[in-house]
């Protein structure tokens, strides 16, 4: 990929993509995300669209990426980097702790995610933009459990639904992470594996904020390095 005063990067992502950490006890935005990082690194400004509990669902039926191609311009060369999913992929846990006996579907259904991303790649491809997606920032399934659903219902109920087992949770967030995969590839489209980047180093938990979620200040230097290997490649 050629940098040049012609090109515009745009992300669409969730709270890692806008750099959200919570390890002080309440949401912050790191004043060096990856996002930054980059900026800083290639002197290329980026249009971070990305927002807190943002989800690729949402940003459909809130017609934001029709609104992104009315609005670019065809004499930029027009990037969008997807990075989304992992809200798609949560529960009402509440609604869970609840009813654990009941068969409970995510924020997103599976099918319907892995559509609503196939018709988003296409969408933006045929508009003339390149898209760049991102995999799924591996969860922490013991501390998600632990601290975030805890806080919102009875964990002891919620393990009912999980028969016993919390690791549940980081499987089910591979099912959405592989429909992204799948779709990237059909389409040509180019990956930059987040989740190889957190999972292939013995400090995983070191790179994460207490909450499972949400990557620390080292875990964004390390999607930075991604970012960097892809378009070594790229």
């Amino acid at each position: 990929m050629q940098f040049h005063n012609g090109l515009k990067i745009t992300v669409f992502g969730d709270s890692i993509g806008k750099g959200i950490t919570t390890d002080n006890g309440k949401i912050e935005k790191l004043s060096s995300s990856a996002v930054e990082i980059f900026e800083q690194e290639y002197g290329v400004k980026v249009d971070n669209r990305s927002i807190y509990g943002q989800s690729l669902k949402r940003i459909c039926q809130k017609g934001l990426i029709d609104k992104y191609i009315n609005e670019i311009s065809a004499d930029k060369q027009n990037v969008a980097v997807l990075e989304l999913g992992g809200n798609d992929a949560d529960f009402d846990w509440k609604r869970v702790g609840s009813e654990p006996g009941m068969n409970h579907t995510p924020q997103t259904p599976i099918k319907e995610f892995s559509s609503l991303y196939g018709e988003t790649v296409k969408k933006l491809k045929n508009a003339g933009v390149k898209v760049v997606a991102c995999s799924i920032v591996p969860i922490d399934s013991e501390r998600f459990f632990n601290k975030v659903i805890a806080s919102l219902t009875d964990k002891s109920r919620v393990m009912e639904f999980f028969r016993g087992d919390f690791n549940t949770i980081h499987r089910h967030q591979e099912m959405f992470n592989n429909e992204i995969l799948k779709n990237a590839y059909a389409n040509g489209v180019g990956v930059i594996d987040l989740r190889q980047k957190f999972l292939d180093t013995n400090d995983f938990e070191g790179l994460m904020c207490q909450d499972g979620i949400h990557p620390n200040s080292k875990g964004h230097c390390q999607i930075y390095n991604a970012v960097n290997e892809f378009l070594a490649t790229y």
